[in-house]
């Protein structure tokens, strides 16, 4: 995996275990706040899998996340990318952290882990574990989260590690190590006191280091905890121990699992195996699919045949399907010896002759869990012993059937019935008696798989949904991260869903096969006719049969999806055949996605289409409300089509995504499909992928506010255009150019861009193009203090947008018109006039209100004088930003509220001042820089603080001086002149003063002159 961008991961530490943090050559990086470094801790902690957008909601707010919650990950994510690079990856299942698990504490704890179960040696499994336990530093994600987190990451990692220190512990009794064993689990019997095993090992240590007397004290003192605290005794693997020191007798083993509570189903199974097994003797082998419910099968079987083998019961998990390699029998049968109370000799041919002649007089049962073959098997089978044993295994194991005798039990999935009773048991029959429907889909959606039913019931009694529906709704959305099925069970879900498929008449056959090629989450009738190669009333009737055959689910009118699950199965379905379908699909979002950029976006502008493109296939679409609606629908799809393709295709789509920037899509997600594209044509050697890549890239810097970075991309865009001939691209770039050198403070190269365009466009005659240049370049006039000569621009700009009869539900680029033209006429002290086209914007985008059209308003308010109104809007600014993906709007509304907002503590307002002052620094933006370092001026001057207020005005003077911003020069001038009044310098006062009311007079700035003027009178 390579990274690019920000950190290199190849020296990061990342570590969970304790407080989050990220090391880079022992350097800790900064990773924001609590909800930002819970994202991360999350991600880090599914390690290897996508965590969708829901699940980390449900970690920063639990069941109640606000309505921005997906913007405020995305939100979170890209600062987490800003300050560690591109480690963080996201698709439409969700984010995943791609780094090296060797980099992460709980990688390292995971692989030392298995190792030490995979050592030949108990001296080396000791040493790796040692070692894995070391990597603990603390709680996980420590002091973050909700419940959710304590629930769904912070316990389950908790549990690793008490398992470990369990085995930890059980390796050095048998090491005869016993003196360390107290210690080791003093922290797991402090934090978990109900845990018996922990007490056990403890109790068998002290036993066996000859401490009789302490072990029998400990048992006594879980006694009375368990007595005062739970009203039981401890259980009988306690008792029997400690009956066992009481006597001086060896002891009996006692290693089954816990018995699954509400064991259910199985009957003709479970009287097969008590049948075989109760006389001993016997080797029983139960074999079927991962997640099948072997393990619990022999684990219940074995706590009811427990009483029939009182020399004990023994129990492995083999590890034939987990982390490491298969559990040798060398490693085994020491553990055995032990626990069957011989010490061990040190040969592998010694233990095994005194293994099986321990056994030779005892009725012991045998659980050799998760066999991978019959070689980790035999060699523990017990010779001529009243004995018996339960193999379990995904493999038929045919050599014991065939050598030893063994009887094979096959299991196979859950019947309905019994699915349902056991969900019943884990839920409670009240919660599925009362929504049959939901349960019985809940578990077909689950398999009729024990273990994945199993899992989606903790969950719903840990409180992960509510009720039933919404969490069949989670299910159908994310399979595998929310069911954390073991193995491959796609063979068992083939065959549940193969009869439906068998049944299908062929051309719903044909259309099933490729929904499993269709990459997006869902899809409509009009979607799946191209797949079908048919029309969408042929397809919508097709559909309607896959919905009753519960293969699709008709989510919202029109709207279908298959489950994960059955999308697996019809993509396995597909042959040949079915090949050329994505690129009829491929074609359809292309066209569509071009026409919606066409009635939302009218100023952008694509390469032309020709006979190299897809063949034309366009939704018809009515109007931009009809545009914006199927993006809003499709707009993930459209991106998971983006994901699958390649080549021309590639860059044609992500070009489309131009005319989304402005909050519908996510910029990063824009950026990575752009540089990908733009390696791809780079390969090829497309030059109009290039050019357009080049300026989709160049956008969304811009967007992003790096306009450096986007002027590198624009003149590479610039000159191709050129070259290939597409005047409108060059002009296009050159406008952007424009824009981005006045980003940067250079106003006379970018005005002279705008002059340069503007002439060219005016050759061509009125165009919206024309209309956003004019207005672009009155923003300039304006920032640079021309402001007359800025309004003439605006209200030709206005005038030509208005006789071109541009669609009146362009409503974003009627509303920046408004503002620009409101701010104007502030400037010029004009407020009845800015009041009326401010409101105008704001009734214009109603609910679509913007930070920058509120910040506008608010401004307005503190210039009329009712400070109340004022701090209101500005509140709603700030609101409207956050999390939207425009930081400068964010940042601009920040910085009114902390001007206005009278009511906010000093420091607070200066806090918030110079978060967005750090934000413009980054950014390199003089003129945003300039009107922050005056308002944190203005701020301190109002609270008498002068002597401070005084750097920030200075350096706003110097820096507008240096890039010509006439307007802020005077009112720079006039808040330096205050600071000396302030002081008692009442020259120097004066001729800042006068020099302001005289700039401001010139350029027409009536408040900012009455403004310098007032202080002029304070000096007379």
């Amino acid at each position: 995996m390579a990274f690019s961008g920000g950190l290199c991961s190849g020296g990061m530490d990342i570590r969970l275990f304790g407080p989050v943090e990220v090391r880079v050559g022992g350097n800790e990086v900064p990773l924001g706040g609590a909800q930002q470094r819970c994202v991360f801790g999350v991600l880090a902690a599914h390690h290897g899998t996508f965590v969708p957008a829901e699940r980390l909601a449900a970690a920063l707010w639990e069941d109640d996340p606000p309505k921005t919650a997906r913007t405020v990950i995305q939100v979170k994510v890209s600062q987490l990318r800003k300050a560690l690079g591109d480690v963080i990856q996201s698709t439409s299942a969700g984010y995943s952290l791609v780094v090296p698990a060797e980099h992460l504490d709980l990688g390292r704890f995971r692989s030392l882990v298995a190792e030490g179960r995979a050592a030949a040696r108990r001296e080396d499994a000791v040493d790796a574990w040692t070692r894995a336990l070391d990597e603990w530093r603390g709680q996980p994600l420590q002091g973050l989260g909700t419940s959710w987190v304590d629930q769904r990451v912070r316990g389950p990692l908790l549990r690793e590690r008490w398992d470990l220190v369990e085995e930890y512990a059980a390796a050095l009794i048998e090491l005869g190590c016993h003196s360390a064993v107290p210690g080791v689990l003093q922290e797991l019997r402090d934090e978990e006191p109900f845990r018996e095993t922990s007490h056990a090992l403890v109790m068998t240590a002290l036993w066996h280091a000859g401490r009789s007397t302490e072990a029998l004290e400990l048992f006594r003192d879980v006694q009375r905890l368990f007595a005062a605290e739970l009203g039981v005794d401890p259980g009988p693997r306690l008792r029997d121990l400690h009956q066992r020191v009481l006597e001086g007798r060896l002891p009996v083993p006692r290693q089954l699992p816990m018995d699954l509570a509400g064991f259910v189903g199985r009957d003709a199974e479970v009287e097969r195996l008590l049948a075989l097994l109760r006389p001993g003797g016997v080797v029983a082998v139960v074999t079927g699919a991962a997640g099948i419910g072997k393990s619990a099968l022999a684990t219940h079987v074995g706590h009811l045949l427990a009483e029939h083998f009182p020399d004990g019961q023994l129990h492995v998990d083999l590890n034939g399907y987990g982390q490491g390699d298969p559990l040798p029998p060398e490693r085994l049968l020491p553990r055995f010896l032990v626990a069957l109370g011989v010490s061990a000799p040190a040969g592998f041919a010694e233990q095994l002759d005194l293994y099986r002649s321990t056994l030779a007089t005892r009725r012991v049962l045998l659980v050799l869990d998760n066999a991978a073959h019959v070689e980790q098997v035999r060699p523990l089978l017990p010779g001529g012993s009243p004995s018996a044993v339960i193999v379990t295994s995904r493999d038929a194991l045919r050599g014991l059937v065939a050598l030893q005798g063994a009887r094979s039990v096959t299991l196979r999935t859950l019947t309905p019935a019994d699915a349902r009773d056991l969900l019943a048991d884990l839920i409670g029959r009240r919660r599925v008696e009362a929504d049959p429907e939901a349960a019985a889909e809940m578990a077909e959606l689950c398999g009729h798989l024990p273990l994945a039913l199993r899992i989606a019931g903790a969950n719903l009694v840990a409180g992960h949904a509510p009720d039933l529906r919404r969490y069949v709704a989670e299910l159908r959305a994310d399979r595998w991260n929310t069911l954390a099925v073991e193995g491959d069970a796609q063979a068992t879900v083939a065959a549940a869903f193969g009869h439906s498929y068998a049944a299908l008449a062929p051309g719903t056959r044909l259309l099933f096969r490729r929904l499993g090629l269709i990459p997006g989450c869902d899809f409509t009738a009009r979607s799946a006719a191209r797949l079908a190669g048919t029309d969408p009333g042929t397809a919508g009737r097709l559909l309607a049969g896959l919905a009753s055959a519960h293969l699709v689910e008709e989510h919202a009118t029109g709207r279908y999806h298959p489950h994960d699950l059955v999308r697996l199965y019809a993509r396995d379905r597909c042959t040949d055949e079915d090949a050329p379908a994505p690129a009829r699909l491929h074609a359809y979002y292309l066209h569509t996605a071009r026409e919606v950029a066409r009635l939302l976006e009218p100023s952008i502008e694509l390469l032309p289409l020709d006979e190299s493109d897809l063949p034309p296939d366009t939704e018809h679409l009515a109007d931009a409300a009809a545009a914006r609606d199927w993006l809003d629908a499709e707009q993930h799809n459209l991106l998971a089509v983006i994901d699958h393709v390649e080549g021309r295709t590639l860059w044609r789509l992500v070009e489309v995504l131009r005319a989304f920037l402005t909050g519908r899509i996510h910029l990063d997600v824009v950026a990575t499909l752009a540089r990908r594209a733009l390696e791809a044509t780079e390969r090829d050697g497309d030059l109009a992928g290039q050019a357009s890549m080049h300026h989709t890239l160049a956008n969304v810097r811009f967007v992003l506010n790096d306009p450096r970075a986007a002027i590198t991309h624009y003149e590479r865009a610039s000159a191709l255009y050129e070259e290939l001939g597409w005047a409108s691209g060059t002009l296009l770039t050159l406008t952007n150019l424009a824009s981005a050198n006045c980003s940067l403070g250079d106003f006379r190269t970018g005005s002279a861009h705008y002059a340069h365009v503007i002439r060219v466009w005016e050759e061509l005659g009125p165009s919206v193009k024309l209309a956003a240049t004019l207005e672009n370049h009155a923003l300039v006039l304006l920032w640079q203090g021309h402001a007359r000569e800025a309004l003439e621009q605006q209200r030709r700009a206005i005038r030509m947008r208005s006789e071109l009869a541009e669609p009146n539900d362009s409503s974003t680029w009627r509303m920046r018109s408004q503002c620009i033209l409101g701010d104007i006429h502030m400037a010029l002290g004009d407020l009845t006039a800015a009041e009326e086209v401010l409101h105008d914007g704001l009734e214009w985008t109603g609910e679509f209100q913007t930070a920058a059209a509120l910040s506008s308003a608010a401004v307005l308010q503190h210039l009329r004088g009712d400070a109340g109104v004022a701090a209101m809007l500005a509140r709603c600014a700030v609101q409207a930003g956050r999390g939207k993906g425009l930081s400068g709007e964010y940042d601009e509304a920040r910085t009114t509220l902390a001007r206005v907002d009278e009511s906010l503590p000093l420091e607070e307002r200066l806090a918030m001042l110079q978060e967005v002052l750090d934000s413009y620094g980054e950014r390199t933006h003089p003129y945003l820089n300039t009107r922050v370092r005056l308002a944190m001026a203005g701020v301190l001057l109002r609270h008498g603080r002068h002597e401070e207020a005084a750097q920030p005005a200075r350096q706003a003077l110097d820096t507008a001086t240096g890039h010509g911003l006439r307007r802020l020069i005077g009112q720079a001038l006039t808040l330096i002149a205050r600071v000396h009044l302030a002081e008692g310098r009442l020259p120097s006062a004066r001729e800042y003063a006068g020099r302001a009311a005289a700039l401001h007079r010139e350029l027409g700035h009536r408040l900012d002159e009455a403004d310098a003027m007032a202080v002029q009178r304070a000096l007379d």
